[in-house]
């Protein structure tokens, strides 16, 4: 199994919290008990961050070069992530092979997230190559920051619509649709019973959410409270957030809403999409 050589690559990591606020964890201090049973949650072409792998030197043959000098850091775009792993494709001349190590670097105005990786296979097609690499995180914060920007892409990735027939229409004059994902991920929509137009929305991502209705200069973003989660009795269902959380909470809601899975309407995903 080849290595890249520490004094020619970044071998600890760098990792820059993408939420201060929110999301604080501690699933993220520990390994998940089976690899294999990873989830890998599919990501959006929209996705705002800049990925980069760098990967180890070949010859034209595709040999290995013992000269890690000339190791070639490669642009790609991200198809899918794991918490064990990422796919991203890559330009066709890139070459890489199983068991040798890369460096993933993922970036956004002043986010930083770079850790090391192991290639788990590497394939060739005709317009790209397809480079999938397990994750070695170096320590616990690397981990952290990689579970935060993982979280987002799950809540949209994983919506599914509900039975209408199971859904209780309480607003007069509105229809409500709604799609549920993981843990307490749901968006639930509302539409004029005479027409297809989108009125309201609200879109719950955990423990925090964003909603809109017609009429609104912009997106509310809210937090459900400590006590209400706990599921206390008589505990005030909202909290009200602080600057810094509410930044936070539009920030979750515009990376979510670029994975959307595709069980969500177009006309919805658009409408969702024009607000980020």
């Amino acid at each position: 199994m080849c290595r890249l050589e520490p004094d020619r690559l970044l071998i600890h990591g760098l990792a820059v919290l993408l939420f201060k606020r929110i999301l604080n964890h501690a699933q993220s201090d520990a390994e998940p008990d089976d690899k294999r049973q990873a989830v890998r949650y599919a990501v959006g072409p929209a996705f705002p961050f800049k990925a980069v792998v760098t990967l180890m030197a070949h010859d034209e043959e595709g040999n290995l070069l013992n000269d890690q000098r000339r190791a070639q850091a490669w642009a790609g775009r991200i198809t899918n992530l794991s918490e064990t792993g990422v796919n991203i494709q890559l330009h066709v001349s890139a070459i890489a092979h199983r068991g040798e190590s890369c460096m993933f670097k993922l970036s956004h105005e002043d986010y930083l997230l770079e850790f090391p990786g192991t290639i788990a296979h590497f394939r060739v097609h005709q317009q790209c190559t397809s480079c999938g690499f397990s994750c070695n995180f170096p320590n616990t914060e690397t981990r952290k920051a990689y579970f935060q920007l993982l979280e987002p892409i799950s809540i949209g990735a994983r919506l599914a619509p509900v039975n209408p027939a199971k859904l209780v229409q309480d607003t007069a004059g509105l229809v409500k649709e709604q799609y549920h994902g993981i843990s307490d991920a749901m968006l639930t929509v509302w539409r004029p019973a005479s027409g297809s137009k989108i009125y309201c929305f609200d879109f719950r991502m955990n423990a925090y959410g964003v909603r809109w209705s017609e009429g609104m200069a912009q997106v509310e973003a809210y937090g459900y409270s400590n006590q209400y989660l706990a599921g206390e009795k008589d505990a005030p269902q909202y909290t009200r957030l602080t600057r810094s959380e509410f930044k936070d909470v539009r920030w979750l809601f515009c990376l979510a809403v670029p994975n959307l899975a595709k069980a969500v309407p177009q006309d919805v995903r658009k409408f969702l999409a024009a607000l980020v």
